[in-house]
């Protein structure tokens, strides 16, 4: 048993990595990429927060770790979702006119 629970403790390493770099060349290949980096960044770093807290509790971390990571991804999320309803403001405004 202790060696798939070392072989599932690589697997959040791992997703972190492609889940980044899947991030790093969508932002490379876009036509503005710092600003692409910047939108899709704090969807990466939810993320990435939730994939620790996972590799934190298949290693069996403290549940201090596990809820302040959680508590992180919550903060991230909040800023994406603030990040995009921000950007379509634009599209929920109608004109009187």
């Amino acid at each position: 048993m202790t060696l798939l629970a070392d072989w599932l403790g690589w697997l959040p390493p791992i997703a972190v990595a492609i889940l980044w770099g899947e991030t790093a060349l969508l932002s490379a290949l876009a036509p503005g990429p710092l600003d692409r980096l910047r939108s899709l960044a704090p969807n990466a770093a939810s993320g990435t927060c939730l994939l620790l807290a996972l590799g934190v509790a298949l290693q069996d971390g403290g549940a201090v770790w596990i809820v302040g990571l959680l508590a992180l991804s919550l903060l991230a999320h909040a800023l994406d979702v603030l990040q995009r309803l921000v950007g379509q403001r634009a599209e929920f405004s109608r004109s009187t006119e």
